[in-house]
């Protein structure tokens, strides 16, 4: 190929001269390529991610934690919300109900000659539009209405979410993962409540309240979701150990206050000192019944009965 720089030249340039004791230089040797060793590469330690676990977490791993056990699953209910919406929804029905009423009494009061009807839906649709679109419009806002209040109505049946449970999201939000503005819904906590509500008897609820029993071994839960394994100072417990444990507490407390009172009366004559016997043991019935069962004050009051029943025969066979 020619590159054209202008026109040519009468004279020829020299070539390049060379001295016959110098010799070409020879090729330079490749320049090697910089391996960047793994200390040279920015890694993220585990120390790191605690400091900002607003990036490397978040409301991935927030959520996911949450999802993984009805007992950090919480929520609010909405409650001074909800009631002002309804309020709200009822006022604009009360409206329309107004409406109505006063279409109805101007058709009342009409002459005859008018021609006014109240008995026709279709003659209202084709004469009296305003009366027709109200009927349209109060149909919708009563479903919507019924609706809500049927869905609230469920959420508000839900009892409060015990101050464990939100002591357990308030620790794992220690760690700054949420931004502290939108976590601010757990200081309403007479407004929280839980995602699926444990029916626990006193009893339960007393041994579920030490959180050295949640750390044992005995009652820790093998859980599969990798996000609350992952997820440092989290411990899950088995539900069905605590209710295992409660149970068997309240059965083995049954045999006790069946049996002792007994074998006490098999070694006491006096009839003055079994009724003692008898009624200290019926008022320990009774405050255990309250205090250990889920039971009624009835329930409870019936089951006492029957256990003074089953004391008095065996009192009567010893005569």
């Amino acid at each position: 190929m020619t590159y054209n720089h202008g026109p040519a030249s009468s004279h020829s340039l020299p070539g390049p001269v060379t001295a016959s004791s110098s010799s070409l230089p020879s090729t330079s040797p490749p320049i090697p390529l910089q391996t960047l060793s793994p200390s040279s590469t920015f890694t993220t330690t585990s120390q790191d991610k605690r400091k900002a676990a607003w990036k490397y977490e978040g409301y991935k791993a927030f959520s996911s934690w949450m999802a993984s056990e009805d007992d950090f699953f919480l929520f609010r209910r909405f409650g001074d919300l909800n009631s002002r919406t309804i309020l709200w929804m009822q006022d604009r029905i009360t409206r329309v109900e107004n409406d109505l009423r006063r279409l109805d009494e101007m058709v009342h009061k009409s002459k005859l000659a008018d021609n006014l009807r109240n008995d026709s839906f279709r003659w209202d649709e084709k004469w009296m539009t305003q009366r027709h679109a109200h009927m349209v419009e109060l149909s919708q806002l009563l479903h919507h209405y019924n609706q809500f209040i049927d869905g609230y109505a469920k959420v508000r049946a839900r009892p409060r979410a015990d101050k464990r449970l939100v002591e357990n999201v308030e620790n794992w939000l220690d760690r700054g993962a949420i931004d502290p503005e939108e976590s601010s819904f757990l200081r309403h906590t007479d407004d929280l409540t839980s995602i699926h509500h444990r029916t626990l008897p006193p009893l339960g609820r007393w041994l579920e309240s030490f959180a050295q029993l949640h750390r044992s071994s005995f009652f820790r839960a093998k859980h599969g979701n990798d996000a609350v394994q992952k997820s440092s100072g989290t411990t899950i417990s088995s539900n069905s150990r605590f209710d295992l444990v409660t149970n068997t507490s309240i059965i083995f407390g049954g045999l006790v206050m069946l049996l002792a009172p007994l074998w006490w009366l098999e070694y006491v004559n006096d009839s003055a000192k079994k009724l003692a016997v008898m009624t200290g043991f019926i008022c320990v019935f009774v405050a255990l019944g309250s205090v250990a069962t889920v039971n009624r004050p009835a329930e409870v009051v019936a089951a006492a009965a029957a256990y003074a029943a089953v004391l008095m025969v065996f009192m009567q066979v010893q005569k």
